[in-house]
């Protein structure tokens, strides 16, 4: 049975690449056309289905035939994934204090957000993958490309491992029921030959997911339940409820295109020739994603191809020829081919709240020129980005709504947030590799008649500057942008037809982060700078915006020659509101005084945050500060379990009095 895509339901999102456009802002005209800087365009439309495997082959084939050359075909997303070599630390050992003093911390049925703390995720209710998860029993993570399962009532009896396929391995966590999503290349997944799955564009192994269901019910006894080898790249998963909806973005395989045998026009021309022919005999399996599923329970095994033909959809705009497809998978159930959707196009942002799944895209490339074999970026004034709102109320389908386009791009998940059924959007104008006479925006969106419509919008945010940060909360927003000083502004949204700029706050450095400490103030991590904004290291900011039009700083701790993966993954960020404490993984370079040469630190640090002070209460570390950083002493993550304070880093896993930060134990992973 052809197409039927993985679990109990596959969604479908709208991509729709960029439009060679001028700048400027949505207004709307008759006949549903807007206007962008100047010129009508045409809003974003609803997804044209393919009714028939004919039709949907002959699509591809027309749109390949016009940009195939003498190298195959140019610009093909998805290419091999970046899949970091982890060091895995000799030996199970395990230090500290007996195992009843961390028993004893914890409660029989723990709460989250109030026994312990989870993944600090940007909506409230909808889970995001990490690379550590807790239910306040048990804390799963990955290091050595095994998972490691500590269970934190008995820490002197260390991790229980299980040996995991892939890379870039994150995790979603419901009950005892584990789902690991990582990142592989064909040739690398055991048990499967390199034309199994996965062919690249020129004969490589193409990206190939990897997801994993495991039992938890015995900690010390982790057990793979099934196994799921898919076509494409896991781009990004969100979790409401028990229902994990999983992004992969995948490409056309098995098209063994040729080179030119030789210099000259005629060893290209021939070779054009025969790419040509190898796409017009290709099959629809060249197209669409293939599978392949093992119940690890009774050995069987199944596969076949993803998706019906009739469950794929194309935007009216061509966006390339590759597919993203949106998995929900119920982590109650089996990990089962089921019916679904998938999208011709390409995936980038992807957000969501309780009932909205939004994901946008943007074309990096110029797509009328790639006949001519050569790839041009889109000019900045033409640079938009596309946003489709899918309804996901439904724990098993997925409903697309609305479609639409902003100016600009977006820096990350945070530039999207849903109140109130209306999206607002920050977006900086042009490219991102280029800022130069850049402003950035403020627009909201909401849904009507199959369009996300423009219903107001601020603009004029850091001129020749770009957003560093953005954070939406209730009826406000605030946005950071940097050059060299770091404007903090904030946006009044309680009139979404007409959003302002309330007021701003210029400093040096910049906020890459923001996180509400109370309803009146914030708490941002970035960089310190000086006043030609080079950065210094990484400093912490506490803002009073109490009054939106007056937005001060009120405290700031500065920690010269340093980073912190906080600044680009909120996941690393921990705040416990109980004893308003924030806990940085900190990350620095300095000479020592020793030998003169370089010296690698890195430590969790905890802040006691004040209304008007940042005081550092404890530092954790994992190894001592001149070990190398190949030690895996990094520490990633930070949670707190009970009144402990539990750092998990590649090396292993320490368990710290939440009040004093004293070690108590440490679980070495293998």
């Amino acid at each position: 049975m052809r197409g039927r895509t993985v679990a109990t339901g596959l969604l479908g999102l709208v991509l729709v690449a960029c439009t060679a456009t001028a700048g400027g802002g949505l207004g709307s005209l008759p006949g549903g056309r807007t206007s962008l800087g100047g010129r009508d365009v045409v809003l974003v439309a609803a997804l044209e289905p393919f009714g028939a495997c004919d039709e949907l082959l002959a699509y591809f084939q027309r749109q390949a035939l016009q940009q195939v050359g003498p190298y195959g075909l140019p610009g093909l997303e998805g290419g091999l994934p970046d899949i970091a070599a982890t060091e895995a630390a000799a030996g199970a050992e395990t230090t500290g204090g007996p195992a009843a003093q961390v028993e004893a911390r914890i409660s029989a049925a723990p709460v989250a957000g109030v026994d312990y703390s989870g993944t600090n995720v940007q909506e409230r209710g909808v889970d995001e993958p990490d690379v550590v998860k807790t239910d306040g029993k048990i804390v799963v993570t990955v290091a050595g490309n095994k998972l490691q399962v500590v269970d934190l009532a008995r820490p002197d009896a260390g991790a229980a491992t299980l040996p995991l396929q892939g890379g870039g391995h994150e995790l979603l966590l419901d009950g005892d029921r584990l789902l690991v999503l990582a990142t592989a290349e064909a040739g690398s997944v055991s048990g499967l030959a390199q034309r199994e799955i996965s062919v690249g564009p020129y004969g490589y192994g193409a990206p190939i997911s990897v997801l994993t269901v495991v039992d938890l019910a015995d900690p010390a006894d982790p057990q793979v339940e099934a196994e799921l080898v898919l076509d494409g790249a896991y781009r990004s998963a969100r979790m409401t409820d028990a229902t994990a909806r999983v992004v992969l973005a995948s490409q056309p395989t098995g098209l063994d295109f040729v080179h030119p045998n030789g210099g000259g026009l005629r060893a290209e021309l021939e070779a054009t020739e025969r790419n040509r022919r190898i796409i017009s005999e290709s099959t629809i399996d060249n197209w669409l994603p293939y599978y392949r599923r093992t119940d690890h329970r009774n050995g069987e095994t199944s596969e076949g191809t993803l998706l019906d033909c009739d469950a794929v959809s194309r935007p009216q705009q061509f966006s390339g020829l590759g597919l993203v497809s949106v998995l929900s998978i119920d982590l109650g159930g089996s990990l089962t081919p089921g019916g679904g959707t998938a999208i011709v196009a390409s995936g980038e942002t992807v957000y969501a709240s309780p009932q909205t799944l939004y994901v946008t895209t943007n074309r990096w490339y110029d797509q009328q020129v790639v006949a001519e074999s050569r790839l041009r970026p889109i000019e900045d004034e033409n640079y938009t980005t596309e946003i489709h709102a899918f309804d996901i109320s439904d724990p098993v389908t997925a409903r697309h709504v609305a479609s639409g386009r902003v100016r600009g791009h977006l820096l990350n998940q945070f530039s999207l947030s849903e109140h109130d059924d209306r999206l607002r959007v920050a977006t900086t104008d042009g490219a991102p590799w280029s800022d130069t006479g850049s402003q950035s925006f403020v627009t909201v969106l909401a849904a009507r008649d199959g369009r996300l419509a423009q219903v107001g919008q601020v603009g004029g945010l850091g001129r020749g500057e770009r957003i560093y940060s953005v954070r939406f909360l209730g009826d406000l927003g605030y946005v950071v942008t940097f050059r060299e000083t770091d404007p903090l502004y904030t946006i009044d949204l309680s009139d979404p037809t007409a959003p302002r700029v309330a007021g701003e706050l210029k400093i040096r450095g910049y906020s890459a982060y923001l996180h509400p400490v109370d309803d009146d103030l914030l708490l941002g991590v970035g960089q310190d700078a000086s006043l030609r904004g080079r950065t210094l290291g990484t400093q912490l900011s506490l803002f009073d915006v109490s009054d939106p039009a007056a937005p001060a700083r009120v405290a700031q701790t500065k920690l010269p020659g340093s980073y912190s993966e906080a600044e680009y993954d909120h996941r690393a960020f921990l705040y416990w509101p109980a004893t308003r404490l924030a806990v940085v993984p900190v990350e620095s370079f300095d000479l020592d005084p020793t030998t003169g040469g370089e010296r690698y630190g890195s430590e969790a640090l905890g802040f006691a945050i004040r209304r008007g002070a940042i005081a550092e209460v404890g530092r954790v570390s994992h190894a001592p500060a001149a070990e190398h950083e190949g030690s895996g002493a990094h520490i990633r993550r930070s949670l707190v379990v009970g009144d402990t304070l539990v750092t998990v880093s590649e090396r292993g896993l320490m368990v710290s009095d939440l009040s004093t930060f004293a070690e108590e134990s440490f679980v070495r992973f293998s």
